[in-house]
């Protein structure tokens, strides 16, 4: 059988007969596919360490349109410092199971697998986990067909904004406003900030989290409400944020 090499990230695990594991991983080649992993819950299997939840590794695998089969592999980075701070695990274990439940298999993307990649490498290398969290769902807005308006008035080209407008989308200046003012000068320029910020850009934001805090929920709003992703781990997510 041909077998391929890739670089992938493990994002869930499940028993599977006696001694083996289906694991589920998003790799570089192949996008998001499940492997069989024959003797990983052995304590002497040398293929145990590679398909921990939540590392990277290199693997050996034999590619199949259902269920391929992982052969060997060598691991690449266990991210241990994100298992040592429960906030930055729970944003880690939020992605991860955005990935395992929502992204499509068996399609390959570099950006899908980098933005993965540079979350985990965010979080292990101490990244404000509320930034980070901030970031994870303006990029499932983006890639999900919502885009929000943060430069200018959603309704005229005025970049003197006073207020942001859920149902709007965006930005609203003076004379497009309607309404009681929700949010001050520092929370727009949050807004904008973590909306445009890159993963590889967090560690350049300096905001306030109580500012912060306060403008999570319009992207939690849009990824719940208007997308229709609702992940279990946002109950785990409510006890920090």
């Amino acid at each position: 059988m041909t077998t391929a090499n890739t670089q992938g990230i493990v994002l869930k695990t499940m028993p599977y007969k006696e001694t083996a594991q289906l694991v589920t991983i998003y790799s570089l080649t192949f996008g998001k596919i499940t492997l069989t992993a024959r003797g990983t819950r052995k304590m002497t299997s040398k293929n145990a360490a590679i398909v921990m939840p939540m590392s990277l590794s290199e693997f050996e695998i034999t590619p199949r349109k259902g269920l391929s089969t992982l052969i060997r592999g060598q691991h690449l980075s266990y991210y241990n410092n994100i298992r040592k701070d429960l906030n930055r695990e729970i944003v880690a274990d939020y992605l991860m199971e955005y990935y395992y439940r929502y992204v499509p298999e068996n399609k390959p993307s570099q950006s899908t697998f980098d933005f993965l990649k540079e979350t985990l490498e965010a979080l292990d290398e101490g990244a404000n986990y509320l930034y980070v969290y901030a970031l994870i769902n303006a990029h499932i807005m983006k890639t999900n067909g919502v885009k929000l308006q943060v430069d200018h008035c959603v309704f005229c080209d005025s970049t003197k904004v006073i207020d942001f407008q859920l149902d709007d989308g965006g930005f609203v200046c003076h004379k497009h406003h309607a309404g009681p003012i929700h949010y001050d000068l520092d929370a727009l320029k949050a807004i904008r900030y973590l909306y445009k910020t890159t993963m590889k850009q967090v560690s350049r934001l300096t905001l306030a989290d109580d500012i912060v805090k306060q403008v999570l929920p319009i992207f939690e709003y849009y990824v719940e409400e208007y997308i229709g992703i609702r992940l279990k781990s946002k109950t785990f997510l409510k006890q920090i944020v």
